[in-house]
């Protein structure tokens, strides 16, 4: 047993549409955590971003709820945030996806309370979120990536449509891929072929965000590594495949079809495997990222490409995600890669 347990609250479920996946990775990693070490203090947040009860976050947790149910609003301040302030929290593990979780929203209320928390500051976590940041900050620092284009709302015009549409099928070819910059587990991303499709695109992709990315194709394997550390002391995981029956790594892919496939470690020569480790360091710095990140990747060897799709700042976390399984492979199993999370965390700066 341990002298003194470290009071830790974990906050899950949210405002975003990962609200779903945030709610398996916090049971995951309820289970994994060690309770001779933590006090696990479990926060539900619902889709409307009512903070539940220490009891009702419980119930949720362990049960079969696919989301937190949603509350109406009172004049009273949350019962989670009462218990958040109540039980001397040391640390928050903010299992949290997409916005209102993932895009410094919830480390700036942390901060305020000076609370110290698992992961990427305010500043890493906006950038990290924010694709449009991110890509022109790896454009800045020289990261290797496909060519984008980026689409406000306020600048779109449904009635020259056509005119948008073949200037972006100069620019970056056909077919070309849109999808929303502030949003996660590749929600609200389409396959753009023709004037068609890319109006249907755009109007789905607006539904989630006003600012989107549109990239080119690239023909390569979709490769993943995971991060943990500082920005003085990166560890960085052997790499992973993905191998989709699916035109692109969608949301369903990910968490539905029993047909993906993640191969780990993905096979490679050393020389791409230095690449992705180095690419991979460099572009956690270039955001400043802390704790935990994972890196998504195109490669193909034949054309000596290795492209940095995107950096996630709070990636899945099921016993079954590709950042833990990466670790895992690494020979950091899932209780450690969470108590290094962990001592990360307390060590870090407010």
């Amino acid at each position: 047993m341990f002298e003194s347990k470290i009071n830790i609250a974990l906050f899950f479920g949210g405002r975003s549409a990962e609200h779903e996946v945030s709610l398996l990775s916090a049971r995951s990693i309820f289970q994994a955590l060690n309770q001779d070490k933590y006090n696990i203090f479990p926060i539900a947040i619902s889709k409307n971003g009512y903070f539940r009860s220490l009891a009702v976050s419980k119930k949720i947790l362990f049960g079969e709820d696919k989301r937190v149910p949603e509350v109406e609003r009172t004049n009273v301040l949350p019962e989670g945030i009462l218990n958040l302030l109540e039980n001397k929290i040391d640390l928050v593990f903010p299992v949290l996806h997409g916005p209102f979780g993932e895009d410094g929203k919830i480390q700036g209320f942390l901060d305020v309370l000076n609370i110290k928390y698992v992961g990427c500051n305010l500043r890493a976590s906006a950038v990290g979120m924010d694709k449009a940041y991110m890509k022109q900050i790896f454009a800045y620092n020289g990261i290797p990536q496909s060519k984008f284009e980026i689409l406000k709302k306020m600048d779109y015009s449904q009635q020259k449509r056509s005119n948008f549409f073949n200037e972006f099928a100069k620019n970056l070819g056909l077919p070309f891929f849109i999808k929303p910059a502030n949003m996660g587990s590749s929600i609200g991303i389409s396959r753009v072929n023709d004037l068609q499709s890319f109006a249907r695109a755009v109007n789905e992709a607006f539904e989630f965000d006003k600012k989107l990315i549109l990239e080119s194709n690239v023909e390569g394997r979709e490769l993943e590594s995971a991060v943990l550390g500082s920005e003085k002391d990166i560890k960085v995981s052997a790499a992973g495949e993905i191998i989709s029956t699916h035109d692109f790594y969608d949301y369903q892919a990910k968490y539905e079809d029993q047909s993906t496939e993640l191969i780990i470690p993905a096979k490679l020569s050393p020389a791409a495997k230095a690449k992705i480790r180095n690419l991979s360091v460099q572009a956690f710095r270039a955001v400043g990222a802390e704790g935990i990140s994972r890196l998504d990747f195109f490669v193909n060897e034949e054309q000596d490409q290795i492209l940095v799709n995107e950096i996630n700042t709070m990636p899945g976390f099921t016993k079954f995600s590709m950042y833990p399984l990466l670790f895992e492979e690494s020979g950091i199993s899932y209780s450690e890669l969470l108590d290094n999370l962990i001592e990360l965390a307390l060590k870090k700066d407010k």
